[in-house]
């Protein structure tokens, strides 16, 4: 009988059931995959693990483990680590998710700020009411003079047939959306505008698709998530350790 994941593990839940030990023959584990994948119908993705006997299962952006039988393990805050090396395995399968679903973005769609010479290029989900959102792009020159560039897509946080929505798909139809941008993050009127345009359904689908809860959010072409507003150098000198 397939089971709704959901319900049979609530979400931030450490099961702290014992894990059962794996032989790794490789007949076991494809069995336990569609095992895994019998017993919870709407799984995107069913993997094993560097842990013998541990499962990987991905419900769109969300990540869960769980023994071959499918009854014990851990989500949510209980990322899974290595210890010898310290990173982190759970944000790096976000992190390879979030590469693959912004693959899918045409570069045609996104709403670009770039520096003569870019060193940086972030994906930034922006929404035209957020405070911080404004204060962003208020300070762009000073971006660009650290050599990051900004490519943005729409992220209206109230969601559909709201004033925000409009806002944003009526700048995605405006001829120079580069300028209806910038008016609207100062507080100013964009006309409402309609067009062919299905931009803004796709980026708030995307960010929904990523687990956004807030802007802005900026994401590295690595697929690396800096959530919310960070001033011009502290930005720089995120990225340019990420680099090293």
């Amino acid at each position: 009988m397939k089971t709704n994941f959901l319900r049979r593990i609530a979400p931030l839940t450490l099961l702290l059931a014992p894990i059962v030990l794996y032989s790794g023959d490789s007949a076991d584990i494809q069995a336990d995959i569609a095992q895994l994948r019998e017993k919870y119908a709407n799984v995107d993705d069913v993997r094993p693990t560097p842990v013998p006997g541990l499962y990987e299962l991905r419900f769109g952006y969300r990540i869960a483990y769980v023994d071959a039988s499918g009854q014990f393990g851990f989500l949510g805050s209980g990322d899974l680590q290595d210890v010898s090396s310290g990173e982190n395995l759970t944000e790096s399968r976000r992190a390879e998710v979030r590469r693959e679903l912004l693959a899918s973005l045409d570069q045609w769609d996104t709403l670009d700020f770039l520096p003569d010479k870019t060193e940086h290029e972030l994906l930034v989900f922006t929404d035209v009411d957020c405070g911080y959102c404004r204060r962003l792009h208020q300070q762009m020159a000073e971006y660009h003079e650290l050599g990051i560039g900004m490519r943005y897509v729409a992220f209206p946080r109230s969601g559909p047939d709201t004033d925000s929505w409009t806002t944003m798909q009526s700048i995605w139809c405006s001829n120079d959306r580069r300028e209806a941008l910038t008016v609207a993050k100062a507080g100013g009127f964009v006309p409402e505008r309609q067009c062919d345009s299905v931009s803004v359904e796709r980026h708030f689908e995307l960010g929904r698709q990523i687990g956004l809860s807030g802007t802005p959010a900026l994401l590295t072409p690595g697929g690396e998530l800096i959530p919310g507003y960070v001033p011009p150098v502290r930005l720089a000198a995120i990225l340019n350790e990420t680099d090293d």
